[in-house]
């Protein structure tokens, strides 16, 4: 536990990225009790340790919940408990009940289709198949859809979930959609199915508001990083600081800051150099938010407020 949790452990990061990410509910596997002959006082000291920092994270007691268990005989993960040393002291859930007790979350089934993609691969049949998640809308065979960045037209003709014929896909959903009437080579990870005639933005500019987690070298105008947004990865450039922000209350507190530190709330504009597609967070929660990341450690996370350049609108919305 003091490996992943301590100062350059995995632990942190991935629960900051899980909350930065829109993850509400959390379940914590305290995995490998068996090592510890199933000791009350060290399960208690990791959740101790664990919630303080999930709760400054953004997580609500509520949405939060421990199992103790052991992954390798099997013990709390399915079944009640057997083992006496740990029934002694545990009278809660198992991992899976624990897991059927999350709250179902909704939605957004009446906006426009989005599906971003995430393998794309040459079938036995006429045309070819990409995969991916619904992010919102439906789709259905015989569906005409707009592939972004490309800007291509393509129909829909088979949907597919686990292994098994579909006639749609819905919000949530991940799905294989068989599509023809386009070059498959215009066609990448990250691309983006949508309605045509409510398209996804392929963004070259946005400004975004960002909360930056631990940092050594401070944030400057230039500063390199690389966009994590759903399935991809792209280099990008800060442009601009418009303002540094209080974290608690999102009031300005400075504006036009020369340089942003480690822990620090801000409003910057960041300029990519390929099209990324997304939306604002406004508008499409899932698909506003991003990470970003330099030197393999993650040093922000951010919501997009508005699109300042997109591919085929190359003038800014905004000076210099």
């Amino acid at each position: 536990f003091e490996t992943g949790f301590e100062s350059g452990g995995q632990t942190r990061e991935h629960a900051l990225l899980a909350r930065s990410l829109g993850v509400s509910q959390l379940l914590v596997a305290v995995n490998k009790m068996d090592t510890v002959d199933w000791s009350q006082s060290r399960y208690d000291d990791i959740v101790k340790k664990l919630g303080l920092f999930l709760k400054q994270a953004g997580y609500k007691d509520i949405d939060l919940s421990y199992i103790p268990c052991s992954g390798l005989g099997g013990e709390n993960l399915t079944k009640a408990v057997s083992e006496p040393k740990l029934a002694s002291w545990y009278k809660g859930s198992t991992l899976v009940e624990q897991i059927d007790k999350f709250k179902a979350v909704e939605r957004p089934m009446d906006k426009p289709f989005r599906l971003i993609i995430s393998d794309v691969f040459k079938g036995l049949g006429s045309g070819f198949s990409v995969v991916g998640r619904v992010s919102s809308g439906s789709v259905q065979a015989g569906d005409r859809v707009l592939v972004q960045p490309a800007g291509d037209l393509a129909v829909v003709k088979a949907v597919t979930m686990d292994d098994s014929d579909n006639t749609c896909g819905f919000a949530g959903d991940h799905v294989t959609v068989v599509l023809t009437g386009m070059d498959m080579a215009h066609v990448n990870v990250g691309s983006v199915l949508c309605d045509p005639q409510n398209p996804i933005k392929s963004a070259m500019r946005i400004r975004a508001r960002i909360v930056i987690f631990n940092l050594e070298l401070p944030i400057t105008r230039g500063f390199t990083v690389v966009f994590h947004y759903q399935s991809i990865t792209e280099p990008a450039i800060i442009k601009r600081l418009n303002c540094q922000l209080n974290k608690n209350t999102g009031e300005v507190i400075k504006n036009k800051p020369k340089c942003l530190v480690k822990n620090s709330s801000a409003v910057v504009e960041i300029e990519f150099e390929r099209p990324v597609c997304l939306e604002m967070y406004k508008d499409y929660k899932d698909l506003g938010r991003f990470m970003l990341r330099q030197g393999g450690h993650t040093i922000a996370a951010g919501l997009v407020e508005e699109v300042l350049k997109t591919k085929s609108k190359t003038e800014e919305n905004s000076t210099e």
